[in-house]
């Protein structure tokens, strides 16, 4: 993304955040991003890209988040735990505050959901990087670095977009965890 195009993004994610999806305006993201409307159509041609942009700056901010923690931890067990916190509780809870929760966590929007589905690609690769050194305990156990990175990003994008409410989120995650521990024959 261009420095303008992270500008009015990240101005979006604050006027979703205040008004929520449908009910903000171009207009609101434009004086947000403190450019005149022009400008904002110049990048974004419609809401619709503006959603898109916005939801791809997020998820790729979330991905540089958990990549950065993961370089400071060894065990596996650490590296979930910031995996879950920034790409499934922190969105989760991002969304969960907005107005219009329950139609941006349905994901609605064609966009967001274009959005979703290409920042997954990039999160899988990050998960089989992750996941690559267990590789022989992987094949042990029947699977392979490439199964588990897709199961641990679709399970967890699935969960954050379905769960409706926190504690079975986190108890759902739990789960999601130990299974991924249990693959790679790892107790912790």
């Amino acid at each position: 993304m261009t420095d303008r195009e992270k500008q009015i993004a990240e101005a979006a994610v604050r006027v979703f955040a205040r008004y929520g999806i449908k009910r903000a305006t171009m207009a609101d993201i434009a004086e947000e991003a403190g450019v005149v409307r022009q400008t904002l159509y110049n990048v974004f041609a419609n809401k619709n890209e503006v959603i898109h942009g916005t939801v791809l700056f997020y998820m790729e901010g979330q991905r540089e988040k958990t990549e950065a923690a993961w370089a400071e931890m060894n065990s596996l067990s650490e590296k979930l735990d910031a995996l879950f916190e920034f790409n499934v509780f922190e969105p989760w809870d991002h969304i969960a505050a907005m107005p219009d929760a329950s139609d941006v966590a349905q994901a609605d929007h064609d966009a967001g959901k274009d959005a979703i589905s290409s920042a997954g690609a990039l999160m899988q690769q990050s998960l089989e990087g992750l996941f690559s050194p267990f590789e022989s305990a992987l094949k042990t156990n029947g699977h392979s670095t490439q199964s588990v990175a897709a199961f641990v990003q679709s399970t967890m994008t699935s969960l954050k977009h379905e769960a409706t409410d926190r504690e079975t989120l986190v108890g759902l995650i739990g789960t999601l965890k130990a299974v991924a521990l249990q693959a790679t024959a790892q107790d912790k």
